[in-house]
């Protein structure tokens, strides 16, 4: 049977049409997806076990908005960043906020030392254990910000911090169209109710409910700088926000300048 020229043609831009929209959609189901390697599977067990929900999805939101940073950068996984150790990074970068790492440092510093003995239990002893250990215990500090430390870093510090910068106070206009919305569709990285106030035992130094209470030597200045935050939350384009997460509540909250309970901390 013989077919026109234009059936032809038809025919083969359909076939076009179709093969790009399933490289499109393989493309984009392997952006939301999280590492799988042994080590990146530990560290989620970690923090499913450990770090309540919304910390917990938190973490898996600034790991999936690192990834979109990291394209606009044109950084590709393996040539352009280690896409492990970046994960290693966001899942871990508020471990310090659960008990099982609640010391008597800043949160950050907590969290990066509990993180470094994570790794190590795990078998990594080389320079990866440094690099997490210097992104996490600075990730609220700006230094990334800065043009000297993205050069002289590993690429991953800077992008996990931005990307984990965004789902904390970040614009639509820092993500590919309609990619935060996916984002949030994940069960895993779906947004969580915050948790109820607790209220406060005075003179007990714990919660009612027996939490240990975060105080100013853990939670010094610069840890998330408080007095522009409330602004922050105050600001019209911030509360426009479409598929972000909205954190007005937990940036303004006393929790990040001391003497609040740690249930108090809201993402």
């Amino acid at each position: 049977m013989s077919i026109s020229r234009r059936t032809a043609l038809g025919a083969g831009l359909v076939g076009a049409a179709l093969a790009w929209t399933a490289d499109r959609a393989a493309a984009q189901a392997d952006s939301l997806a999280l590492p799988t390697t042994p080590l990146a599977r530990r560290a989620t067990e970690l923090i499913d076990r450990e770090l309540a929900p919304h910390l917990r999805n938190h973490s898996v939101r600034g790991y999936l908005f690192s990834r979109a940073v990291a394209a606009g950068h044109g950084l590709s996984p393996g040539s352009g960043y280690d896409e492990e150790l970046m994960y290693l990074i966001c899942a871990l970068h508020d471990i310090g906020l659960g008990d099982i790492a609640n010391g008597d440092q800043r949160f950050e510093v907590d969290g990066a030392d509990y993180a470094a003995r994570f790794l190590e239990d795990n078998g990594v002893t080389d320079d990866r254990v440094d690099i997490v250990w210097d992104a996490i215990a600075a990730h609220t500090s700006g230094l990334s910000d800065s043009p000297v430390y993205r050069r002289r870093r590993r690429p991953e510090i800077w992008i996990a911090v931005q990307g984990i910068g965004i789902d904390i106070g970040g614009s639509p206009a820092d993500l590919p169209p309609g990619y935060a919305d996916l984002v949030h569709a994940l069960p895993q990285a779906r947004r969580q109710p915050r948790p109820r106030r607790l209220r406060r035992n005075a003179g007990a130094g714990k919660s009612a409910k027996g939490a240990p209470r975060l105080t100013t030597r853990r939670h010094p200045p610069p840890t998330t700088p408080g007095p522009a935050l409330p602004e922050l939350g105050r600001d019209p384009g911030y509360q426009r926000l479409g598929g972000l997460s909205r954190c007005r509540e937990c940036l303004s909250s006393r929790r990040f300048r001391g003497g609040t309970d740690r249930s108090q901390v809201r993402l």
